[in-house]
């Protein structure tokens, strides 16, 4: 597809376009840099009530064709191993900051596809490898089935692989709690994914709770496209929308979590991917550095730096639009930072 239409293909937005809406909101726990550029998390409403009953599983998926995803790196990789799975590994990230308050961090991992006869007999907990943490909100979160020894021990003081006490109906364990825990800053890496505990594959369990009740999981950045219910598809192109403070739909559905915040390039971006890939980096706190086109302005080559200020990007502009909007954002005090052309387009970045 051709970038023909100025207005609608245009890109313009300042670095606080995706500030979050809700006050109550909290990081997604997994970033998309932890995955390939163009895999995505997946995740669906949880299967128990009570106080998981806002809980989520996420996984993580790359486009097999026919907008059909699959779990596992490769194809005909077996889906008893757990490093064939793509999510197995990333990183786990603190929501919120907060103090921990149980953990257990040396169970021993499930093959995948079954389940540990320790896990049934109570001597591994639901959890596996895990941490509570009551945050500064006054929530308790739980991040659940890390890998063995991810979760450092400088957060959980438990070095036992089981529990000396047996439990098999709390995700809480009598052994796994945690008196004058350290605190925990939003960010934090806490462990890695892995496939510990009450858990037949590589996921991230985590779910919110005051008291027994169930909280809602609001999330400051990132986005979502929704699963067909029909036929279980969705395209790598969505559509995506923003989450912006909100919650994640009751359903299955693909999360394009927010980057870190550091130098980045992505190449060789369809004209009609290029706005969802924007609307990703501006809201992960990033601004565009250099902005080529090239196919007459059907591809983009892009790098991102950390935003600061007020900045547009604009494409798809005829020189005619080019110029004009040079005009007009000089008059409002930006300055041109830099400019490409490829056949009949032109792109371009404004500062100030």
């Amino acid at each position: 597809m051709k970038a023909l239409r100025l207005l609608t293909r245009s890109l313009a937005l300042t670095s606080l376009a995706f500030a979050s809406v809700s006050a109550l909101a909290v990081d997604f726990p997994l970033r998309a840099d932890d995955i390939n550029l163009n895999y995505r998390y997946s995740t669906t409403s949880h299967w128990s009530g009570g106080s998981q009953a806002e809980a989520r599983d996420i996984g993580a998926v790359r486009h097999i064709g026919n907008n059909k995803w699959s779990a596992l790196k490769t194809d005909g990789a077996s889906s008893t191993v757990n490093s064939n799975y793509i999510v197995y590994g990333a990183k786990i990230h603190a929501m919120e900051a907060g103090t921990v308050v149980g953990c257990w961090r040396n169970s021993p991992e499930n093959a995948a596809g079954s389940k540990l006869q320790k896990l049934t007999d109570g001597y591994i907990g639901l959890g596996g490898n895990h941490l509570w943490i009551l945050q500064d909100d006054g929530n308790y979160v739980l991040y659940a089935h890390a890998q063995p020894g991810t979760i450092p021990s400088s957060l959980c003081p438990h070095d036992d692989v089981y529990l000396t006490h047996p439990d098999t109906g709390n995700p809480w364990t009598q052994d796994g709690r945690v008196f004058g825990g350290v605190r925990i800053q939003k960010g934090q890496v806490l462990g890695l994914v892995g496939n510990s505990g009450n858990s037949t594959g590589p996921h991230l369990h985590v779910h919110m709770q005051t008291g027994s009740t169930a909280v809602e999981m609001k999330f400051d950045h990132g986005q979502y496209a929704t699963f067909d219910a029909d036929t279980d598809t969705v395209s790598p192109n969505g559509p995506w929308t923003m989450l912006k403070g909100g919650a994640l739909p009751e359903t299955h559905v693909l999360v394009w979590a927010p980057h870190s915040t550091a130098y980045w390039t992505v190449n060789n971006i369809p004209d009609e991917s290029m706005q969802n890939w924007f609307n990703h980096f501006v809201d992960s706190g990033e601004m565009l550095d250099t902005f080529p086109c090239s196919n007459n302005g059907q591809t983009y080559n892009t790098t991102w730096i950390p935003s600061k200020g007020s900045w547009y990007a604009y494409y798809g502009m005829t020189l005619a639009g080019f110029t004009q909007k040079s005009n007009d954002l000089a008059a409002q005090g930006y300055t041109r930072t830099g400019w490409w052309y490829c056949g009949s387009y032109y792109t371009g970045i404004w500062r100030k």
